[in-house]
C-alpha cells in the first residue's frame, strides 16, 4: 500500500502526484499507479491521470501496476476514459485487488476492456504486488 509505494521512491526516476493518485516510473520501466487513500475517481481525474502516465512514461508504452488501496469509487465516465485512452500508453495492466469492492470493480473493468479493446488488451488481477510485477516484467520492451 502506501508504505510499499514509499519504499519505491528511492528507485523512482519520475513521480507525479495528481488529486487522487501517485504515479511513478521505477528503474525497471514499470509505471506504478497508486491511488491515494479514500480517493474518488471522476472523469477529470482520469484525464489528469492518463496525462501523468504519458508524461512519466516518457512517451513510451510501458507495463502499468495499479494499486487501488483504499480507493472509494470510480465513475462510469472515468472507467470508459481509462479503457479508451490508457492502452496506447501501456503494454499491460497488472491490478492488485485488495478488497471485495475492488474485486467487483475489477470484474467491471475486465468486461469494459473486452468491449472497448477488441484486440484483448492484457489485463490481469492479482492478490499480491509481487505476482503482478512478475507478470508485468514479461511486458517490458
Amino acid at each position: 500500500m502506501v508504505k510499499e509505494f514509499s519504499s519505491l521512491n528511492e528507485n523512482t526516476q519520475k513521480e507525479i502526484r495528481t488529486r487522487n493518485a501517485r504515479i511513478c516510473l521505477n528503474e525497471e520501466g514499470i509505471i506504478f499507479f497508486i491511488y491515494l487513500p479514500g480517493s474518488e475517481d471522476t472523469l477529470e481525474d482520469a484525464e489528469a491521470n492518463v496525462a501523468a502516465i504519458g508524461k512519466v512514461g516518457g512517451g513510451k508504452k510501458r507495463p502499468i501496476f495499479i494499486q487501488p488501496g483504499t480507493h472509494k469509487s470510480m465513475s462510469r465516465e472515468s472507467r470508459v476514459y481509462y479503457m479508451k485512452n490508457t492502452p496506447p500508453l501501456a503494454t499491460a495492466f497488472g491490478i492488485h485487488t485488495m478488497s471485495p469492492f475492488q474485486n467487483v470493480l475489477a470484474t467491471f473493468m475486465s468486461a469494459l476492456n473486452k468491449t472497448i479493446n477488441k484486440d484483448g488488451f492484457p489485463m490481469r488481477f492479482f492478490n499480491s504486488q509481487e505476482k503482478a510485477l512478475v507478470w508485468l516484467r514479461s511486458y517490458l520492451s
